[in-house]
């Protein structure tokens, strides 16, 4: 079987992630790395025994078949499309653009042909959600009708909102942009494209300079379901949890744990007796042993959501799977994205406005 070759551009936090994944994936070899930063590519390609360190993208580009980005969004575009237009397969972070006519313009380059684009949708390959999918699937919890995301932090566990010069302080929405992806794919994948219905915001004085609406509530709907994103930097419990509510159930993901509950029970006198919230955290102990062993290993072992969307794209590469990231759904998360990201900035000039 032939090696593709893969040149990775942006050495920054991310890039550690991408480097490993790659290198547990057979038939694909990183060629070399490019950063503006000549210290860091050095780093990361001695971390990884990557032979090559490129000056130049037009280079990296010339000599691999894949190139994979992990700049800051700011820079996705240009990069993106002269990979595109020398027809090598793309793989970025998330968020993929900052512009959604950058992104129509990608879309316009791969028609006809047989390059591929994948986002880094990772939680998507997250164990715990894959179960919580699979779970729907077969129809333990009914119909879905509601999906709520809770993405609550603070300045003192979330390096993004530290200081003034994160690039993220400069999106569209700013921090909220960064993880705006994650919760619209989600929504995406378990619900269908629902519709924006309300972007809500508290932009206090005190917000951090990253997150000048430091409280803001999205709504959605459509196809019978309504999704929430609750997104805060006021909160020290620092909790990642994403709820999916059916007709006969609900699942609860704890995304930093990686580990997901499933709550079916009817109603029932015996039940309110001995309390439910009691009987289903007797079942939740039972499967959280082997499940926390589990997660255990997969750390020993290195696998990640990172990892497991890398070797999903290199099987699609192949011609042995799907596309792990379909245009449609990026194409939705694109969209939206600016939408409520836009939204949130003028919310956000309005009260400052009011202020003054």
């Amino acid at each position: 079987m032939s090696v593709l070759s893969v040149g990775l551009v942006g050495c920054g936090v991310i890039s550690e992630a991408h480097l490993s994944a790659w290198k547990k994936t057979p038939g694909f070899k990183v060629r070399g790395v490019l950063d503006a930063n000549r210290e860091l590519a050095d780093a990361r390609a001695r971390q990884f025994g990557v032979d090559r360190i490129y000056d130049r993208l037009d280079d990296l580009i010339a000599e691999c078949d894949v190139v994979d980005v992990c700049t800051p969004p700011a820079s996705h575009a240009k990069i993106a499309e002269q990979a595109l237009h020398h027809h090598r397969h793309l793989v970025m972070e998330k968020p993929m653009v900052t512009e959604v006519s950058d992104w129509t313009r990608m879309t316009k380059l791969v028609e006809g042909t047989s390059t591929k684009i994948a986002v880094i949708h990772n939680l998507k390959f997250a164990t715990s959600v894959r179960t919580a999918k699979r779970w729907v699937t077969e129809g333990r919890i009914g119909k879905v009708i509601r999906i709520q995301r809770e993405f609550l932090t603070n300045p003192a566990t979330d390096r993004m909102l530290v200081g003034d010069s994160h690039w993220s302080h400069k999106l569209p929405g700013g921090r909220w942009f960064e993880t705006l992806p994650h919760e619209l794919y989600l929504t995406h994948w378990f619900s269908g494209p629902l519709e924006l219905d309300s972007v809500t915001t508290q932009c206090s004085p005190t917000a951090p300079s990253g997150a000048p609406a430091d409280d803001v509530m999205i709504s959605m709907k459509g196809n019978g379901c309504i999704s929430t994103f609750h997104f805060s930097a006021n909160c020290s419990e620092n909790r990642r949890w994403f709820t999916i509510q059916g007709t006969e159930g609900r699942i609860v993901v704890d995304l930093l744990s990686d580990f997901a509950t499933i709550s079916s029970l009817k109603d029932g006198t015996w039940r309110r007796a001995m309390g439910r919230s009691i009987i289903e955290a007797g079942g939740t102990l039972a499967r959280g042993a082997a499940d926390r062993g589990r997660y255990g290993l997969q750390r020993i072992r290195g696998e990640s959501p990172h990892s497991r969307i890398i070797q999903s794209l290199a099987k699609s590469l192949t011609g042995q799977g799907e596309e792990p990231t379909p245009l449609d759904e990026v194409d939705y998360v694109v969209t939206y994205s600016d939408r409520i990201g836009r939204e949130i900035d003028r919310q956000v000039a309005a009260a400052r406005a009011a202020r003054t």
